[in-house]
């Protein structure tokens, strides 16, 4: 009896394997935001997008794609984003920073904790949440 747990939990270890991004990017780099929840960033050029520079924000389970001048003025609202992010959480209050015809950046309260959320709206399911942690990180890249 006790064998067969020894050869359960033996044939249960598991091999991490980053997630590959959505789409294949030309001469891409990628960094690590935070190793533990699985979150990273990759720049690059996108073929299908008329060989642009994206950046694309992954996690495990989802992912969004940005142009890099929409990262600089995601950047550029980062004392305000920061700002509320540090704030005691409130329960249900929104704020939207940024909006245009395919992504919205905007902040919410999840599990206790203030988080930006990053989305495309014209794809549904493209949704990423960054927290207070992932946000200085990308900061200092």
């Amino acid at each position: 009896m006790a064998g067969s747990i020894v050869n359960n939990i033996a044939a249960r270890s598991y091999k991490y394997i980053a997630p590959t991004p959505p789409s294949n990017l030309i001469d891409s780099t990628t960094f690590t935001i935070d190793f533990a929840a699985r979150k990273f960033i990759s720049v690059g050029l996108d073929p299908a997008d008329q060989f642009n520079v994206v950046a694309h924000i992954i996690t495990p389970s989802r992912y969004v794609s940005l142009p890099v001048d929409f990262m600089r003025r995601i950047f550029s609202l980062m004392g305000n984003i920061l700002s509320f992010i540090l704030e005691k959480p409130a329960k249900y209050k929104r704020n939207i920073y940024l909006e245009t015809d395919c992504t919205r950046v905007s902040s919410m309260v999840y599990r206790g904790e203030n988080v930006l959320v990053i989305e495309e709206t014209n794809q549904d399911g493209c949704r990423v949440l960054l927290n207070r942690a992932d946000l200085i990180t990308l900061q200092y890249l």
